[in-house]
């Protein structure tokens, strides 16, 4: 090869090379990433974490903590949740409407004797809520009513006006008048009220004259109840509230984990098997809204990441601070714990949840060799209760049958669920037990614990 060809040769190379480079470079200037690809795969899959396939509306929720019949001036508790569920069922094809404000006309030493005094079956809840609530629960179809909270309805039986019945709210003695259509009483007298006696009795605790409370008359056998658990993966939580998971960073500590993306945290308490989740950065203001949808808002925060683990009914809301608790049921009956772990609890601030408290484990499997238990009588309660030292009995809000859960200290995957009757005291339950006083030396002296 001569020279000349040579240097044909390599001034092709170089020109090739030349124009390689530029479409190259060219490429890369006018390449477009799948920036919107990426981002919408990131959001869905954040949008579709779940801890569990549960999905729960409101009326299943948010449940009567009792039925009462009140007939010829005695008085019947339903507390099954098989009988309650049949009864409500028939209530829920109701439609009410024209809704009229009769506090006025009832006196306040009339209050009670107007509730109980002729034949009525009384629907009650743990809590009072807004109106607004009932509408996701009933068919309300009273457009103008608003701004009213209520606790119970009663259906009156034995009245003339049959076609109607009552929205109470006992904190503050208001009574609303409400028509009824596809009014069905008929067939809950038949069921109901007629059959009363097969149901247990139940005796007034008076507290005031506008407040009295309805505790069973005889003593109660309970199952002691063993259930193995499931712990829950607190990677799907934290996938769940973080807004970008990628972001959070994970600790391990003594008793457990805590993850935090800088400005939010997430604390997994292995001990007590509790979750707890802050916002700080959520505002709150000083001057609250009210938000009669603020229990709706709170189950669908937990309906969107599966949190509905185990059967939770709504407890009670505080609506100054925005704060809502919903409770564990097992059989029929609300289980407590000291330490938070029966408990979902949310606060929030104007728009985003601040606080979340929750357990980090589910009630799997029931141990079938259950332990009956004789539980005191509900006299036996309120006179011991009436003889404790600093008792103050217009503290009292409630007294209840439930369970406690305890901790099996000799398998970490156990949980016992203890019968025993609790009362709702300065607004908090609290266990009722029997106790040795070494002060008075009178033998079994009752205490809230």
């Amino acid at each position: 090869m001569n020279g000349m060809d040579y240097e044909k040769i390599k001034t092709m190379i170089l020109t090739v090379l030349v124009l390689s480079s530029i479409v190259l470079t060219g490429a890369l200037w006018t390449y477009q990433p799948k920036y919107d690809f990426i981002e919408n795969a990131d959001s869905d899959y954040i949008q579709n974490v779940s801890v569990s396939n549960a999905q729960v509306d409101a009326g299943i929720i948010i449940r009567p903590s009792k039925i009462l019949i009140h007939k010829d001036g005695k008085h019947y508790g339903i507390v099954q949740e098989t009988e309650m569920n049949k009864l409500m069922k028939q209530v829920k094809k109701w439609s009410f409407d024209e809704f009229e404000n009769i506090s006025s006309t009832v006196s306040k030493k009339d209050f009670l004797s107007f509730l109980y005094g002729k034949g009525k079956i009384e629907i009650i809840y743990p809590d009072d809520f807004p109106i607004e609530m009932y509408r996701y629960i009933f068919k309300i179809e009273d457009g103008g009513i608003e701004g009213i909270n209520f606790d119970r309805i009663i259906i009156p039986i034995e009245e003339e006006e049959r076609a109607i019945v009552y929205f109470v709210w006992m904190k503050e003695r208001k009574i609303y008048k409400a028509t009824v259509n596809n009014f069905s009483l008929q067939e809950i007298q038949n069921t109901y009220y007629d059959q009363a006696k097969k149901y247990p009795r139940y005796f007034a605790y008076e507290i005031d004259a506008t407040k009295s409370l309805f505790i069973p008359e005889d003593s109660i056998t309970m199952n002691r109840l063993q259930y193995y658990t499931d712990e829950l993966d607190p990677d799907k939580f934290k996938d769940a509230l973080f807004s970008n998971p990628s972001f959070v960073k994970r600790d391990l500590l003594t008793y457990g984990e805590v993850y935090t993306d800088g400005s939010s945290l997430m604390n997994v308490n292995s001990t007590q098997k509790i979750l707890s989740y802050v916002n700080p950065a959520a505002q709150k203001t000083a001057i609250q809204e009210k938000d009669p949808l603020l229990i709706q808002k709170s189950i669908d925060f937990v309906n969107e990441h599966g949190g509905w683990t185990d059967t939770y009914h709504f407890a009670q809301w505080d609506e100054e601070k925005r704060k809502v608790v919903f409770r564990l049921v097992t059989n029929s009956y609300p289980v407590f714990n000291r330490f938070g772990m029966s408990e979902v609890v949310e606060e929030w601030g104007d728009s985003e949840i601040i606080k979340y408290y929750r357990p980090i484990f589910r009630l799997e499997i029931a141990d079938r060799t259950n332990v009956s238990v004789q539980l005191p009588s509900g006299q036996e309660i309120v006179e011991q209760l009436q003889n404790m030292k600093g008792f103050e009995k217009e503290l009292v809000d409630d007294i209840a049958l439930g369970y406690e859960l305890v901790k099996d200290p000799q398998r970490d995957k156990i949980v016992v669920l203890e019968p025993a009757w609790f009362c709702l005291y300065a607004g908090t339950w609290r266990k009722i037990v029997f106790k040795e006083s070494e002060e008075l030396k009178r033998g079994d002296v009752i205490g809230l614990e």
